[in-house]
């Protein structure tokens, strides 16, 4: 939490105006929905190939190693695990859900 606080200082301290950081974090964000744009698509071909091959929509095993890893890198950036495990737990989530829609309507 600290380094976070640190890094918005230093914005600060580059002459950013308080409009400029917030349309910094506003870009992010449109950048973050685009990037889960894209992992739901990954996700829509990964439902493929798992009806294809017979797998369930849900692998436990695969969910954890995701969210082991995130959790990870998540430390080797200076961030708290737990929310970022938790958001990587609502994604695996959106996709799940997809996929079992996929197959529940039969696409």
């Amino acid at each position: 939490m600290i380094e976070m606080y640190t890094r918005i200082f230093r914005r600060l301290c580059t002459g950013m105006s308080l409009d400029q950081l917030r349309s910094s974090i506003e870009d992010t964000d449109r950048t973050l929905v685009r990037l889960i744009a894209e992992r739901m698509n990954i996700a829509r071909q990964i439902a493929l190939e798992k009806e294809r091959h017979g797998l369930p929509v849900r692998i436990p095993e695969r969910a954890e190693s995701v969210l082991s890893g995130v959790a990870e890198e998540s430390r080797r950036q200076g961030l708290d695990p737990v929310p970022v495990r938790e958001i990587f737990a609502i994604l695996i989530r959106m996709s799940e859900d997809m996929q079992t829609s996929r197959r529940e309507e039969g696409e």
